[in-house]
């Protein structure tokens, strides 16, 4: 994935893309596909219980997408979450606590563009916004519905990761198409 101004990069990978692909991923993606409406769509928030992330607590967010303008809003921001970032974002937007709030319109043309045509996201990246360039983390992003129909919530989960290591080096057999800051 390519590197971006905010020094993260973004990928964006099928909904139905083989979830032992997904690396250390794969059990999250495995039960999110399975939740899945029949025929296709996006599972519903409702479809999942707490104990669904028990291997994951602490290390997840929920965010609600808004529209006109795009932005995110953090319902649900792990405790693990916020060691790493330094910061609880649960209630704020994104990107409003870190350095530089308005260096992160890529990532809202990101979220912009899942909520176009849902895909798996992928993201990363030093968390130098928030002074703590020595934490990189990985996060897979999981287009949720409120209803079954179209995306408004994403739930995310984290992983560390080191310094010299991508999803790719993590994940190498996953179809992941990178995504430069517009429409995949």
């Amino acid at each position: 994935m390519p590197a971006l101004a905010s020094g993260w990069s973004y990928g964006c990978c099928p909904l139905d893309a083989r979830s032992q692909s997904f690396g250390p991923f794969a059990n999250l993606v495995e039960t999110w596909q399975q939740r899945r409406p029949d025929g296709g769509g996006l599972p519903p928030r409702k479809a999942f219980e707490i104990n669904d992330f028990e291997a994951w607590l602490g290390r997840i967010f929920i965010a609600k997408i808004k529209r006109d303008p795009i932005d995110i809003r953090f319902t649900l921001w792990g405790t693990t979450l916020a060691d790493w970032w330094g910061v609880d974002y649960t209630g704020e937007t994104l990107g409003k606590q870190s350095e530089s709030p308005e260096s992160w319109e890529t990532e809202r043309r990101y979220f912009e563009a899942m909520s176009k045509a849902p895909f798996i996201g992928i993201a990363g990246g030093l968390l130098t916004q928030h002074g703590r360039d020595h934490i990189k983390v990985l996060g897979l992003d999981l287009p949720l519905s409120a209803d079954g129909g179209g995306l408004d919530q994403v739930l995310s989960a984290h992983i560390r990761i080191d310094l010299d290591e991508t999803f790719s080096t993590i994940a190498p057999n996953c179809p992941i198409t990178p995504f430069d800051g517009n429409d995949p």
